[in-house]
C-alpha cells in the first residue's frame, strides 16, 4: 500500500474520495511506519520475523522518513509543523472531509515528532523536530483548556479560561498561523463560536498533546543524542 514516494493512503485498495491521500490524520501513516519500525529493529516481540521481511521493512521505513521531511511544511523557507492530509501525487496539503480544511494540523504534528524522535538522530532529523518544537512554543494558546463536561445529560466541549493552562488549535491556517475552524457546509472559520453547535460538539478542535512534547520528550531526545538546547 506504500507509494513509490514513501507516503501512506487513509485506506487500501479504496481509493474513493479522500481515501487515496497520503494521511497523518488519526496518526494513519505514523502507526503503519511504526509497526515497520518496530519489524525492521526486532522491538515489542517482532523479533521472530524472517530476515527478508525487516529488510523490505527498513526499506520501507526509510523511503516514509523521506516522505515526512518532504512534507513538512515551509513558512519563508523556514519548516513548521504538517497538514493532516497530502495529495498523493504532488504532496501538496489537501482537504479531507469537508470541516478538515487544508492546514496545518498540531495533534497529528505531535505523532509525527515524537516518531521522528525514535529514529537516529541525523542534521535531517534534528532539523526537522527542532523547528515543529520552536512552533509549537510560538503558536501556543496560554490561559484557555479546552474539555469535555456534562450539561443537561449531554457531554458537551468547552472552551473556557484557566490559568497556567495552554493548549494548541487542531488547525492553523498555513499562511497566517491563525486557528481555523471547519464546518460541514466547507466554510472555515476564524471563531470556534461561529461553527454550527453539531460540529463544535462532535469534533475535537483543541489539544494539548504539545506541551508534554516541549517540556519532557524535547529536552529528554535532546540529552539522550547529546545535543544543546
Amino acid at each position: 500500500m506504500q507509494y513509490e514516494n514513501g507516503g501512506f493512503p487513509q485506506y487500501y485498495p479504496n481509493k474513493a474520495i479522500y481515501r487515496k491521500q497520503i494521511t497523518y490524520n488519526d496518526n494513519a501513516m505514523i502507526n503503519a511506519l511504526t509497526v515497520l519500525y518496530n519489524v525492521s529493529e526486532s522491538k515489542n516481540d517482532f523479533d521472530a520475523v524472517d530476515s527478508a521481511l525487516k529488510l523490505k521493512s527498513k526499506t520501507a521505513l526509510k523511503k516514509g522518513i523521506e516522505c515526512i521531511l518532504k512534507n513538512q511544511i515551509l513558512q519563508n523557507g523556514i519548516p513548521t509543523i504538517w497538514a493532516d492530509q497530502y495529495d498523493e501525487m504532488t504532496l501538496k496539503p489537501a482537504k479531507a472531509r469537508a470541516f478538515e480544511p487544508v492546514s496545518l494540523a498540531s495533534g497529528e504534528s505531535v505523532g509525527i515528532v515524537k516518531f521522528l524522535m525514535m529514529q537516529p538522530a541525523t542534521p535531517e532529523l534534528e532539523k526537522s523536530i527542532r523547528n515543529a518544537v520552536k512552533w509549537f512554543e510560538e503558536n501556543k494558546i496560554e490561559g484557555y483548556s479546552y474539555k469535555l463536561v456534562k450539561e443537561n445529560d449531554k457531554t458537551i466541549r468547552v472552551l473556557s479560561e484557566e490559568k497556567g493552562a495552554v493548549i494548541w488549535a487542531r488547525f492553523y491556517e498555513i499562511e497566517t498561523n491563525k486557528p481555523i475552524f471547519g464546518d460541514r457546509d466547507n466554510s472555515v472559520k476564524y471563531n470556534y463560536l461561529e461553527i454550527s453547535e453539531e460540529r463544535r460538539n462532535g469534533y475535537s478542535w483543541y489539544n494539548d498533546s504539545a506541551d508534554k512534547l516541549i517540556a519532557r520528550d524535547f529536552p529528554k531526545w535532546l540529552t539522550t543524542n547529546h545535543l544543546s538546547q
